[in-house]
């Protein structure tokens, strides 16, 4: 499959370059719903910089947004398509396929339908993604010459037999959130591509793992791209560039450490170190700079802990999937409580004043919440039995609050067992959400007798929706009514 793919992502490549079209699009504005084809309704959003240019034209960052909300990514990229000199352009369409072969193929859709459109550096292409976007990113220079990079935002993959087979290493540039419970794994990924002689390079941001980065973190990413061409010789060396994207550094790293986040701070001067080692009249500022970060009494306290939690967090994350694996193949609803409480701790630790223990608990949060889920999908595709698909439905619930699925299993998986009372009390915790879709909750299968009862339309009401079967308040409603259908 994956040789068919390259296949069609070659043929498809050089036939869209030849067939680039120029179309009027207003440089400095974001143009959306630009048509990939005029036999799809698939769109993108697309950002040309002002200094776009038909006759020199620009390298392109294709961004994958999971939500495909195409003109918000687009949008964070702007500040970074001017002082960069890039395209930009963001899928409309939705991340929602479980195969990651089929959301290649879409992805290259997507930038065949822009090559057909509009005129780049062909040379130049990069892609950028966040969480599964970014897995798709990650794959597709593994099947394609033609990436010269990738912009990685919490999420990558990798294989090794692909890595092997590339003739030319292109850059990989990751952004970790501090509350991403995938930063271990990134920074492996990172020290393997590092030793395969891939230029690499890693930027954190305190948040994650869902929301994007600030502007200035993209920034930062994305100047990798740009400074690497210009040692290549792949793009002209342009001063002004250049100092722009130092001095955009040097801004990240002075609100790290005003916000309080010193070792992070501390980690993204080094990295700087690294990243304008070629130019001697930034030495002085980085040194200085280090220097002022290491003295701070908190940095000194942050940098032990940093390495701390590693080992701590590593630990927690063994006993989970331990515990977890036990629990469900035991069905062992006893230990319901004692997840419950994991959960609140974590929540607690949330809440915490010490900045690393605090992103900590947010990790091991995201981490136990993939976790059950992954499991939640298995039981419930699986043959098992009723209780162990209640009892990991159960837990769903206890680790994603706000997810209707857990709930709605066990609506469903009560009723069908004739427990009307576990039903109607984790209908009345859904509603409690705010969740509002009734006709999917009226369509679950294999409950009519619960659906049909006073008790379930009554609580549909009260929770703002309409009954769909009709219900009596009082027992005058009821005999008016018999006597209605008696004449």
């Amino acid at each position: 499959m994956y040789k068919q793919t390259l296949i069609c992502f070659f043929a498809l490549l050089c036939s869209s370059v030849v067939l680039a079209q120029e179309i009027r699009l207003q440089k400095g504005n974001v143009t959306d719903n630009v048509r990939i084809s005029d036999s799809t309704d698939a769109t993108y959003a697309v950002y040309l910089p002002q200094s776009y240019n038909m006759k020199k034209p620009a390298p392109v960052i294709f961004v994958l947004d999971p939500d495909g909300n195409g003109r918000e990514a687009v949008q964070l990229f702007r500040q970074t398509a001017e002082d960069q000199n890039y395209v930009i352009a963001a899928s409309n369409q939705k991340i929602e396929s479980d195969s990651l072969q089929d959301d290649i193929l879409k992805s290259v859709q997507f930038m065949n339908g822009f090559y057909r459109t509009i005129k780049v550096d062909p040379n130049l292409l990069y892609i950028a993604g966040i969480n599964k976007g970014a897995e798709i990113a990650s794959a597709l220079p593994l099947i394609n010459e033609r990436v010269s990079g990738v912009l990685a935002i919490n999420k990558t993959w990798i294989n090794g037999k692909f890595i092997e087979n590339r003739k030319k290493p292109y850059v990989f540039s990751a952004i970790m959130g501090t509350r991403d419970y995938s930063r271990f794994g990134m920074l492996d990924v990172v020290d393997y591509l590092y030793g395969e002689d891939f230029p690499t390079e890693i930027n954190y941001y305190e948040g994650g793992p869902k929301s994007w980065p600030d502007t200035f973190t993209l920034n930062n990413a994305v100047s990798k791209f740009t400074l690497e061409a210009m040692q290549n010789g792949e793009r002209p060396k342009n001063d002004t560039i250049i100092n722009t994207v130092f001095q955009n550094e040097i801004k990240t790293i002075k609100v790290l450490a005003r916000n309080g986040s010193y070792y992070i701070a501390f980690l993204q001067v080094k990295k700087a170190e690294d990243k304008f080692d070629d130019f001697d009249r930034f030495d002085d500022q980085l040194k200085e700079l280090k220097r002022s970060i290491r003295r701070n009494r908190e940095f000194k306290q942050q940098r032990r802990k940093w390495y701390d939690v590693k080992e701590e967090e590593a630990f927690q994350k063994e006993d989970y999937a331990h515990f977890l694996e036990m629990d469900i193949f035991t069905t062992n609803f006893e230990n319901i409580g004692w997840w419950a409480e994991q959960v609140d701790n974590l929540n607690a630790g949330q809440q915490q004043k010490n900045l690393i223990e605090r992103n900590m608990a947010y990790r091991l949060e995201g981490y136990l919440k993939d976790l059950v889920d992954g499991n939640y999908k298995n039981v419930m595709a699986s043959n098992a039995a009723i209780d162990a698909k209640v009892f990991v439905s159960i837990l769903k619930t206890i680790t994603d609050k706000e997810a209707p699925e857990g709930y709605l299993s066990i609506i469903e998986l009560a009723g069908h067992d004739g427990d009307a009372e576990t039903a109607m009390l984790y209908l009345e915790d859904l509603l409690k959400t705010g969740y509002k879709d009734f006709e999917k909750i009226y369509g679950l299968e294999g409950i009519l007798d619960l659906q049909m009862s006073t008790e379930f339309n009554l609580l549909i009401e009260e929770y703002g929706g309409e009954a769909k079967y009709i219900i009596f308040d009082s027992e005058k409603d009821t005999e008016e009514a018999e006597a209605t259908q008696t004449n």
